[in-house]
């Protein structure tokens, strides 16, 4: 009897190994060791749906090229968010790096150009976040870029329907539990140094309970619709 797929679900991670010197106090937790980041890696190849999972990179630190490399052994994909102001930065991707991870057939899309909330953006400031560097991170991967990941996972309805109405085909948000792989907009579970196996597990299950399920949908519905 073939076994049945489980929900889909999308990994949020940030950066592998130690964090450089650059990584401020709050976002150090975000970074997970390597052999973590591989365990879970070698969870999701052994599940009878791989395809289920997306695998994503936030900041585009230089850690993201050695993830892809973790990826494609395995056989799996990876998404990669870059911000366009870091780029070719110490301790970030250069540009030369995007094309590799093109080249490897893992997605390259925006996360920004300099990891500002956007909801305190006038509209000129957010264009230059969202539509000229969307552009600079296309031309540096030699591919088109149409999806994005919200910095900090920060949006309100402007936000939604600013990046609708400049053509971002996905939509990546830090809202939690599973997402409907042909929406537009994805749902993603951010991973943090220090979970345990059953937090992991969780996760990777899609198995929320029903009052958290129901705390998630009201919070995306009002932010998406009302805020």
């Amino acid at each position: 009897m073939p076994v049945k797929a489980r929900a889909h679900v999308a990994l949020n991670f940030h950066g592998l190994g130690e964090p450089h010197a650059g990584i401020d106090a709050d976002e150090r937790p975000f970074w997970l060791a390597r052999d973590a980041f591989a365990a879970i890696l070698d969870r999701i190849a052994a599940d009878p749906h791989p395809d289920r999972f997306a695998i994503t990179f936030d900041d585009g630190n230089a850690s993201d090229l050695e993830a892809a490399e973790m990826l494609a052994s395995r056989e799996l994909k990876g998404r990669f968010y870059v911000l366009a102001g870091r780029l070719g930065q110490p301790h970030y991707l250069s540009r030369e790096d995007l094309r590799t991870l093109a080249t490897m057939g893992m997605t390259v899309g925006l996360h920004g150009r300099h990891h500002l909330d956007w909801r305190t953006l006038d509209d000129a400031a957010l264009e230059d976040e969202t539509v000229r560097a969307r552009d600079e991170v296309a031309h540096a991967a030699g591919r088109p870029v149409d999806e994005v990941a919200i910095p900090f996972g920060a949006y309100d309805s402007r936000v939604f329907t600013w990046l609708e109405r400049h053509g971002f085909r996905r939509i990546l948000t830090s809202d939690r539990g599973t997402f409907d792989p042909v929406a537009r907009v994805w749902n993603r579970n951010t991973m943090m140094a220090g979970m345990n196996a059953d937090e992991v597990e969780t996760i990777l299950t899609g198995n929320a309970g029903p009052l958290e399920r129901m705390k998630q949908a009201a919070s995306r519905a009002y932010r998406r619709r009302f805020r």
